[in-house]
């Protein structure tokens, strides 16, 4: 495969797998906020999965709209990151 080809199936792969784990780990983070800051659940969750749709599709366009995606790649992981550290912290009590 070509070098320009290489780059659209990571660019495809990135954006498709990398922005679901992203907007997964942001919605159960979002979710557990409002749960925590007094938010009925279904309200919630209701409130976290439409925003999640959102944040899909804008990550999806930023990814295909950078000229570095491994500069995205970097930002996803510490999104990823940082997200499921604060779940951990903020839900462990729930």
């Amino acid at each position: 495969m070509r070098r320009s080809g290489l780059g659209i199936v990571a660019r495809v792969l990135l954006a498709t797998g990398g922005a679901y784990v992203v907007t997964s780990s942001t919605l159960a983070a979002f979710c557990i906020v409002l749960f925590a800051s007094g938010v009925p659940r279904v309200d919630a969750v209701a409130m976290g999965t439409m925003l999640g749709f959102i944040l899909y599709l804008c990550l999806i366009l930023w990814v295909f709209s950078s000229r570095k995606p491994w500069r995205i790649l970097a930002m996803f992981i510490l999104a990823i990151a940082s997200e499921n550290c604060m779940t951990f912290v903020i839900g462990h009590g729930h």
